[in-house]
C-alpha cells in the first residue's frame, strides 16, 4: 500500500474506498501509480542482473485498457467489496475508522504505464504484446456477454477473491466477518453482472534484455 493514502498526520484520505476509485482524492491515485512505477523499476532491474546480456523473460498480469486508472475493471471489482464494508460500517458491524484506514496493495497498470517504465529502466526491449480478456467468474470460459446464472458467478468470484485476500482481511477486520462480508459480495458481484458481464484485461509481454 502506498504511503500517500493517509495525511502526515495520519488521517486516512480514501476513506470509503479501498482502492482507487472514482471518489479517491488525485493525490491518492497518484501514490497508487507512483508505488507502481517504483515496484516495477525495482523487479526490472533485479531480473536483468538474473538473466544478463541476451536474456528474455515473459510476463503475465494483470491490466486496465482505460487510461484513467479511477476507472479501471478492477476498480469496480474491488468497489463492490468495499460497499459491503460500508454496509456492514452503517450495521455497526464495522468500525467505519478502520474501514476507512483500510486500503489494498494492487495496482493495475496501463499499457501505456508499462511500456513507459520499460523505457525508463532501459535495460530490456519490449519484444511483444498480447491482450487477453479473463471473465470474472474463473469457472466462466464463455467468450460472449451472457450470464447463464448470475448468482453462480457472483458466489464464484467471491470464492476466488476470498482465497486471494482473506488474509488480509482477517489481519485488519478479524475472522468472525468474513462468512457474512463475503456472502455480501457475492450478492453485489451478482447485481453488478445483469448489468454488466465485466472482464478484467490480462497483459502477457515477452521482453529481451539490450545487448
Amino acid at each position: 500500500v502506498p504511503p500517500g493514502v493517509e495525511s502526515k498526520t495520519g488521517v486516512p484520505l480514501n476513506k470509503e474506498n479501498i482502492y482507487i476509485s472514482e471518489t479517491s482524492p488525485p493525490t491518492v491515485v497518484e501514490s497508487y501509480q507512483e508505488q507502481y512505477r517504483r515496484d516495477f523499476t525495482t523487479f526490472l532491474k533485479s531480473r536483468f542482473q538474473e538473466l544478463g546480456f541476451g536474456g528474455r523473460m515473459v510476463l503475465s498480469f494483470l491490466g486496465r485498457t482505460n487510461k484513467y486508472a479511477p476507472s479501471g475493471e478492477l476498480s469496480q471489482l474491488w468497489g463492490l467489496l468495499a460497499e459491503a464494508l460500508n454496509a456492514m460500517v452503517l450495521e455497526g458491524i464495522l468500525q467505519k475508522k478502520k474501514v476507512d484506514a483500510f486500503n489494498l496493495p494492487f495496482y493495475t497498470p496501463s499499457m501505456e504505464e508499462v511500456r513507459a517504465v520499460i523505457q525508463s529502466v532501459g535495460f530490456f526491449d519490449l519484444d511483444r504484446v498480447e491482450i487477453f480478456k479473463s471473465n470474472w467468474d474463473p469457472f466462466d470460459d464463455s467468450s460472449d456477454d451472457r450470464i447463464y446464472d448470475n448468482i453462480i458467478s457472483g458466489e464464484n468470484v467471491a470464492k476466488s477473491i476470498r482465497a486471494l485476500i482473506e488474509p488480509m482481511i482477517a489481519r485488519s477486520f478479524g475472522e468472525q466477518i468474513l462468512d457474512d462480508l463475503f456472502s455480501r459480495y457475492a450478492k453485489n458481484v451478482a447485481r453488478h453482472l445483469l448489468e454488466e458481464k465485466t472482464k478484467l484485461p490480462i497483459f502477457v509481454i515477452a521482453l529481451k534484455t539490450k545487448v
